[in-house]
C-alpha cells in the first residue's frame, strides 16, 4: 500500500511537472495552444525523460551492483548523486521533462535486482542511507525557499478561496480520481477500504511546492498566486490528512503489525 502511494504520487509529480511548463508556456506567449501539439509535446517530453532515466539507472545499476563489472560498488552513492544530476540535465538539454528522467532512474536503480544486480548488505545500506539522508535535506530547502517566497499579504487575500479549492481536490476531485482509476483494476483487487484509504493519504507535495518556486523565480503570470495557494494546500493537507493518515488505517483495520 505504501509503495503504491509513493509510486502514485512520483508519477503524478513527473506528469505534472511537465504539464506546468507546458501551459507556462502557452500563458508567456510561446505560440497558440493546440490540444494535438500539447498532447505530442506531452508524449515526447514523456518517453524521453524515460528513457534518459531508465538508460541512466541501467549504467549506474550495472558499474556498482554487477558481479564482474562494480567496480564503482565502493562510490554508490556519488555515482547516485551524479547519474540524478546528468538525467535531469541531459534530460533537460534535450527538451525532454528533467522530472520524469530522475524518477525513473530511481525506479530503475531501486529495483537492480530485478535487472539481475545485486549490491552487497553494506554497500546497499550505504545508497539507501544517502538517498533517505539527501532526500530529506532537498525536502527541507524546498519548503524554506517556497516559505520565503510566499506573500502573507496574498496569501490572506485568497485564504478562503485556495481552502476551497483544496476542499475540493480532498474530498472531491483526488477520491473521483482514485475510484475510477483503481476499481477498473481487477488484478489488484483493491478493497473498498484500501480505496478509501488512498483516496485520503498522500505524499509531502514536495514538487508542487518546487514547481511553485521555479515559477515565482521565473516572474511567471500570477505566480505569486500560486505559490500561496499551493503553501496553503502543503499546510491543510500536512496538518490534516498527514496527521490522521496512522488514525485512519487504524479504524480502517489496514495497519501491519510488526
Amino acid at each position: 500500500m505504501a509503495q503504491t502511494v509513493v509510486s502514485e504520487s512520483a508519477f503524478n509529480d513527473a506528469m505534472g511537472a511537465i504539464l506546468t511548463f507546458t501551459v507556462l508556456g502557452v500563458a508567456l506567449g510561446a505560440g497558440e495552444f493546440s490540444v494535438g501539439d500539447a498532447l505530442i509535446d506531452l508524449l515526447k517530453q514523456s518517453l524521453l525523460g524515460i528513457f534518459i532515466g531508465g538508460s541512466l539507472g541501467y549504467l549506474a545499476a550495472f558499474f556498482i551492483a554487477h558481479e564482474k563489472f562494480n567496480f564503482l560498488a565502493e562510490f554508490a552513492p556519488v555515482v547516485a548523486l551524479m547519474a540524478v544530476i546528468g538525467a535531469y540535465m541531459g534530460a533537460d538539454g534535450m527538451h525532454a521533462s528533467g522530472f520524469m528522467a530522475v524518477f525513473v532512474f530511481g525506479i530503475v536503480l531501486g529495483n537492480q535486482e530485478s535487472l539481475g544486480f545485486k549490491l552487497t548488505e553494506r554497500e546497499g545500506d550505504e545508497l539507501e542511507g544517502f538517498v533517505l539522508t539527501t532526500a530529506l535535506i532537498m525536502r527541507m530547502f524546498i519548503f524554506i525557499l517556497l516559505g520565503t517566497q510566499v506573500n502573507f499579504g496574498l496569501m490572506s487575500l485568497y485564504l478562503f478561496g485556495g481552502i476551497a479549492v483544496v476542499i475540493v481536490f480532498m474530498l472531491v476531485a483526488r477520491p473521483l480520481t482514485v475510484f475510477l482509476c483503481a476499481m477498473p483494476d481487477r488484478r489488484a483487487k483493491w478493497s473498498f477500504k484500501e480505496m478509501l484509504f488512498m483516496c485520503w493519504t498522500r505524499e509531502t507535495g514536495v514538487i508542487p511546492g518546487a514547481l511553485a518556486g521555479m515559477l515565482v523565480g521565473m516572474k511567471a503570470p500570477g505566480a505569486q498566486i500560486i505559490a500561496s495557494v499551493t503553501f496553503i494546500a502543503i499546510l491543510m493537507t500536512i496538518l490534516i490528512q498527514a496527521t490522521t493518515t496512522k488514525w485512519l488505517a487504524g479504524k480502517l483495520g489496514l495497519l501491519v503489525k510488526e
